[in-house]
């Protein structure tokens, strides 16, 4: 949470800041966050002392600790990851944080948009997807009280028969790999998902000739896996009953369908 107002030294206004050592600093902060979050250990003291000694060589170590709270208020308001050590400071005024902005972006925030939070499946699949890729990564702070969004979501009417039978005729074997349900549901029977081989979103019917009964690591892999597409075509090929469809665009294209089970 932000912190109090700055002591009387560090009180310097960012007008007299100059374009050179605000960006000096951002680029410093930058360097440390980086190192932090990937796990590496980082010296503010010494980062302050080499600033003062260069680009800050006017400014008190008190006033380069401010400036850098300001800092990660700033990145705080983006929702973006900021220096643990660094608590965003209280009260700082809207043209100091817009010129903090400009620099960030300058300087290296495209970096750190992969690190904010999103309420976007796709978007936060991506982002996972980028940090994996890179290497170290110290433990993350995360979010003790999530925010929540409203979302648009348009659900599928499903047929309840079409679902008991293509479980039925499963009968406790998933269809893709032909192992056991993987456990027994609430339900009492085995877990097993059905899955619609041509996606309801694309006009796939809700018929038995285009359902399918997986367990979870198949019906992650029809949706989730490099080889998703090879995988579908041999379902079609594997299960008798099953007739290919040809997809066609959804009707709403920025809608996010959902099935019963989980299927978009």
């Amino acid at each position: 949470m932000p912190v109090s107002s700055p002591p009387p030294e560090a009180s310097t206004k960012s007008a007299d800041w100059t374009d050179e050592e605000l960006a000096a600093t951002v680029r410093a902060y930058v360097a440390m966050l980086r190192s932090e979050l990937a796990g590496e250990p980082i010296n503010k003291a010494e980062v302050n002392r080499q600033l003062r000694e260069t680009a800050l060589s006017a400014r008190t170590k008190s006033a380069v600790e401010f400036r850098m709270q300001n800092i990660s208020s700033t990145l705080f308001d983006l929702r973006l990851p900021h220096i643990i050590g660094y608590r965003p400071a209280r009260n700082v005024g809207s043209s100091v944080k817009l010129r903090i902005e400009q620099m960030l972006e300058a300087h290296g925030l495209e970096t750190l948009t992969i690190y904010q939070h999103t309420a976007d499946e796709r978007e936060l699949a991506h982002k996972v997807t980028a940090l994996l890729r890179q290497p170290g990564g110290g433990v993350p702070a995360g979010s003790a009280a999530p925010a929540q969004v409203m979302t648009h979501t348009l659900r599928y009417v499903r047929d309840p028969a079409v679902k008991a039978w293509v479980l039925k005729v499963a009968d406790g074997i998933c269809e893709g790999c032909d192992m056991p349900a993987p456990f027994t549901g609430t339900d009492g029977f085995p877990y097993l998902e059905v899955h619609h081989v041509m996606p309801l979103a694309s006009h796939g019917p809700d018929t038995p000739s285009n359902t399918a009964a997986l367990c979870p690591n198949c019906h992650r892999r029809c949706h989730l896996s490099l080889d998703r597409d090879e995988f579908r075509l041999a379902l079609y090929e594997k299960i008798d009953r099953l007739v290919l469809e040809l997809p066609e665009p959804p009707l709403h294209g920025t809608a996010v369908y959902i099935d019963d089970a989980g299927d978009t």
